[in-house]
């Protein structure tokens, strides 16, 4: 289970291995969400127990720059 958490950012990882494009999921959208929250010079934590649930965490910069 840890392991996993490790993977689950990186482009086109997929918990289920049975899982493919055609019955759910391509593997991008952590990989984008944690992208996106990088460029805004941001931070995403999970933490995960099972049988318990997930915790996502987001922390994101209050200062505005233009």
């Amino acid at each position: 289970m840890q392991e996993e958490i490790k993977n689950i950012f990186e482009r086109f990882y997929r918990v289920d291995k049975a899982r493919s494009r055609e019955t759910g999921g391509s593997g991008l959208g952590l990989y984008i969400a944690k992208s996106i929250i990088k460029l805004h010079k941001g931070e995403i934590k999970i933490k995960s127990k099972e049988k318990e649930g997930t915790e996502v965490e987001l922390i994101l910069s209050a200062s505005l720059e233009f």
